[in-house]
Parts: structure tokens; C-alpha cells; sequence
């Protein structure tokens, strides 16, 4: 087994398919007055659905999800009481995530298990789903596999192992994925249950979730919690924005036990339970040498006026490798000509670009940026060179919409600056220096210029993901943002945050959150 930092304990609590028929027996008796408490908050006999399942309602995603929260739960407790120590480091498989989470005291018994009441309820909505278990194959095999035969439809939801992952999505495509991987001789099998969990598909539910958890508030953290979603530990102010995220985005499980074996000693971990089938995945883990990393890239392109200094607040928060692609006339090359045509610009763009498509990448632009990181994309597509994994977009409507910008930079001097002054994002203190502000309007002006020139492609949509995220105060309808919908043969995902049309710069680690949650492990 791995070593590790001497002392850090560790425990793992299992998900949604290690419900059986029994669970919790032993547990409801030692433990009334919980279990009657459970029964109390759910509206049905808790100990007889897990202790003899009379409906045959234990795999129904509504009643398995706040089933296995409790008897986790009152197995952890009981563990505690027997004298095992409490952990150091907790980490759950997909639903585990709420025990973990509870353990570590971010809320009460009979709160967790509202949330997964809750949270149970909404996936069971989600209909034409279907998930796909595939063994023997890698992230890498299995994504080039679903680019050749343009399974477009499934997402990878579960990253169990190097060789163990679980493909969820559209059900006529897992029933044309499933033969077509057997011929190949890999090893599937199809899920019991009736829904796309962990994919995009569960985005009506992890947006109707979001909006549930606000009524709730979270305690400190008494221990470290790896979510599932970032392979990293939870931060406490973003517990809800995670747990929604959660219900949508790939269980990370291979990164989140790689991370756990560099902070804790597998020797001190147990599971929660009695199956074991999450020691098991760990043991197979810790046995597989981990292969040299390669670190994901995203490629960021800067808003009006902005240099390689626009997205810093965003590195500072993610292990991406963020490139901020910087236009001629800005930060260090102040010195070339400024460009006015978008066209050129994104030549530019695309110039910066080659040479650096040897890792899995994604593009993000806020504002100006969202348009030429959208025409870049187009311009990839056009050179027949790698796509990339995801298309990030902030502050601006669907590029089919003309920009309520594209007379800006006709304004007079003292109307331009008043305009920008309205749009936030500069510097209170500039106004201060004339010099400096004759110097930016300069390039300000050429940024404008480029988008009041913006032309719309007449071209196919992208087939790539798009995620939009706006501010709520800023002037865009729900309309002009999803109009953005038109551009990606894929669903498309929108956030929204509190703030103006520069929401980004209070908020960091969510974005980073956001987009970190894009790639998987190759």
C-alpha cells in the first residue's frame, strides 16, 4: 500500500448501487430514535423498505438515494461508537459525497437527508437516459471510440479507475454503443437504472437543486472532503454550488483516490459498510502506476482592453495550464500595430495557438472574448486541426445577436468614457491620469472597432459543448443568452451569477470550478 503523511485517516462511504435487500440490520435496533426520526422526515417505514423492500421500491432512485444516506450514516456512527476513529480524510462515491460531508459536519442527519430526499426526487425526473458500465478500456480509448462512431449523445459520468468507467446519456446511443463494444471484445454492462446521471442530461435537475439548496446554510468543515467533482477537497463556501454541480458533472474517482494517497496512508482507510466494493476500486488503484500527467489547457481570450494580466484571478484558482492569448497592441506587445478587423485578429490568434494542441483544451472569452473565442473554434474546425474539449463564454449574448457594443467606439471622447464607465471594469484612479486614459482609448477604440465588425459565420454548428455564464444585473435576456444554443450540436449549459457585466472578478473559483470540471483524466 501507498505511503503517505504518517497519521491522516481515511474513510470512504459507498453510493447508489450498493444498496441490497438487509442493509441496516442491526443498525435500526441500536439506533431508534434515528431511524424513526428518517422515517418521520421521509413519509414512509424506512426499516422495513431497507430491511425487506416489500414493493420492490429499494432501486428506485427516490428511495435508494435517501436509503443508503442513512444507513451510511448510522453505520458511521456506529463504527465511531465501537471505537474506529473518526477520519482525517473523507471521500464518498457519488451519493457518498452527502455522508462525507455529514461526518465532516456540514449538516445535521436529518438535514442530509432532506438534501438527498430532494436530490433523489429530481434525477428520477430525467427520462430517455440510460448508463453504460465499460471495462478494460481507458478515458483515452473510450473517447476516441465515441468520436469514430459519433456518439455525441454520452458523456462519461463515472472515471472509477484507469480501466473501469461508466458512459451515461441518450438511450438510443448507449444501445448503439453497447454491441458495437462488444464486438471489440470490452467488457459493458448496462445500469439498472432510468436516468443520464452524471451527464448532461441531469442539467434540469442540478439547476432545480441549486435553487432548493439556497434555503439552506452549511457548517465549518471538521474534516477534509474530496469532491467528487473537482478531485479536490470542498471548499467550504462553495459546498452548494459543488453538491448542484455534482448532480450533472463526472464522478472523479480516480483522481479523487490519487489525491487521497498523496495526503493519507491507504493503510489507515476503511469503507463504510459491508460490500467493500469502493476498497476494492482503491486497492486496484494503488496497484496501477500512476502515468505522467498531462495538464489540460485553457486557452483565454481577453474582453476590451484586456491583457495577459485579464484572467490571473482564474489561474490563481485552478491546476489548468490557463494561456491568456494576448492581441497585438496589448500588455507585452504593446509595440506591434493594433488590429481592427476581427478576422485578422483571430489569424492571430490561431497563430499563438499552433504548436500547443499536444494537451486536451478548452477556450474561454468573456465579453469581446466570447466572439473571437467562438470564431477561433470555427477557425480550428476550418484547418482541420484539434477541437477543443469545451467552449467557455461569459458576458455577451449568442454571437447571432448583434452586439448592443458595435457603436461604441463611434462615441465621442467624453461619451466613450462615460459609456465605459457605466459598463464597470475600470480602474476608478485612471481617471485621474489624462495621459493614461488618451493611451487605453487608443486601444479600447480598436477592441470596439473589431466588435462592431464582427460578421456571423455561415457555417455549421460546433460540435462541441458550449457553457454560457452571465451576471444577473447585466442588460441580456434569457433569450439572447440561450441563442447561444444555435452554435454547438450539443445541449447547452448556462450559469448565472450575482453581478454586473465584470461578475467574473468576484468570482474565481467558481468559474475555475466550472471549467475545471470540464476535462477528465486522460
Amino acid at each position: 500500500m501507498s505511503a503517505a503523511v504518517a497519521g491522516a485517516r481515511s474513510v470512504l462511504f459507498p453510493g447508489q448501487g450498493s444498496q441490497a435487500v438487509g442493509m441496516g440490520a442491526g443498525l435500526f435496533e441500536r439506533y431508534p430514535r434515528l431511524a424513526e426520526r428518517a422515517s418521520d422526515v421521509l413519509g414512509y417505514d424506512l426499516p422495513r423498505l431497507c430491511l425487506e423492500d416489500p414493493d420492490g421500491r429499494l432501486d428506485d432512485t427516490r428511495y435508494t438515494q435517501p436509503a443508503l444516506y442513512a444507513v451510511n450514516a448510522l453505520s458511521y456512527v456506529d463504527s465511531l461508537e465501537r471505537g474506529e476513529p473518526a477520519g482525517d480524510y473523507l471521500l464518498g462515491h457519488s451519493l457518498g459525497e452527502y455522508n462525507a460531508l455529514h461526518a465532516a459536519g456540514a449538516f445535521d442527519f436529518e438535514t442530509g437527508l432532506k438534501l438527498v430526499a430532494k436530490r433523489g426526487e429530481l434525477m428520477a425526473r430525467a427520462e430517455n437516459g440510460a448508463m453504460l458500465a465499460v471495462v478494460g478500456l481507458g478515458v483515452a480509448d473510450l473517447r476516441a471510440f465515441l468520436a469514430e462512431h459519433e456518439l455525441t449523445r454520452l458523456d462519461l459520468a463515472n472515471i472509477n479507475t484507469d480501466s473501469q468507467l461508466v458512459l451515461s446519456g441518450d438511450r438510443a446511443e448507449i444501445d448503439r454503443a453497447q454491441p458495437l463494444l462488444d464486438e471489440r471484445r470490452v467488457r459493458t454492462a448496462r445500469l439498472k437504472v432510468s436516468a443520464a446521471f452524471h451527464s448532461r442530461f441531469m442539467a434540469p435537475a442540478r439547476d432545480e437543486f441549486a435553487a432548493f439548496l439556497k434555503g439552506f446554510r452549511f457548517g465549518p468543515l471538521n474534516a477534509t472532503v474530496i469532491a467528487n467533482l473537482t478531485a479536490r477537497p470542498y471548499a467550504e463556501q462553495d459546498i452548494a454550488a459543488t453538491l448542484s454541480e455534482q448532480i450533472a458533472g463526472s464522478v472523479r474517482w480516480l483522481e479523487s483516490v490519487r489525491y487521497l494517497m498523496r495526503h493519507a496512508s491507504l493503510d489507515d482507510c476503511r469503507e463504510v459498510g459491508e460490500r467493500q466494493v469502493l476498497t476494492r476500486m482503491v486497492k486496484q488503484i494503488d496497484a496501477t502506476p500512476e502515468a505522467p500527467k498531462v495538464r489540460p489547457r485553457l486557452f483565454c481570450v481577453a474582453y476590451a482592453g484586456g491583457d495577459e494580466r485579464a484572467y490571473a484571478g482564474l489561474a490563481e484558482h485552478t491546476d489548468l495550464d490557463v494561456v491568456t492569448l494576448e492581441r497585438p497592441g496589448h500588455g507585452k506587445r504593446i509595440s506591434e500595430p493594433l488590429l481592427h478587423d476581427p478576422v485578422a485578429i483571430v489569424d492571430d490568434l490561431l497563430g499563438q495557438l499552433r504548436g500547443r494542441l499536444d494537451a486536451p483544451f478548452a477556450v474561454y472569452g468573456h465579453s469581446l472574448g466570447a466572439r473571437l473565442a467562438f470564431l477561433l473554434c470555427h477557425r480550428l474546425r476550418a484547418e482541420g486541426l484539434p477541437a477543443p474539449e469545451h467552449l467557455y463564454v461569459s458576458g455577451e449574448s449568442g454571437p447571432v445577436i448583434p452586439s448592443r457594443e458595435r457603436d461604441t467606439w463611434r462615441l465621442p471622447t467624453d461619451e466613450f468614457w462615460a459609456h465605459l464607465d457605466r459598463l464597470g471594469g475600470l480602474p476608478a484612479e485612471l481617471r485621474d491620469h489624462p495621459d493614461l486614459m488618451a493611451f487605453y482609448e487608443r486601444i479600447l477604440r480598436a477592441d470596439f472597432t473589431a466588435l462592431g465588425a464582427y460578421a456571423h459565420p455561415d457555417a455549421a454548428p460546433l460540435d462541441i459543448p458550449i457553457t454560457a455564464m452571465n451576471g444577473a444585473a447585466e442588460w441580456f435576456t434569457r433569450a439572447d443568452v440561450d441563442a447561444w444554443q444555435r452554435e454547438s450540436t450539443r445541449p447547452l449549459t448556462t450559469h448565472l451569477f450575482p453581478g454586473d457585466h465584470f461578475f467574473i472578478r468576484d468570482r474565481w473559483s467558481a468559474l475555475a470550478r466550472i471549467v475545471g470540471s470540464g476535462f477528465a483524466v486522460t
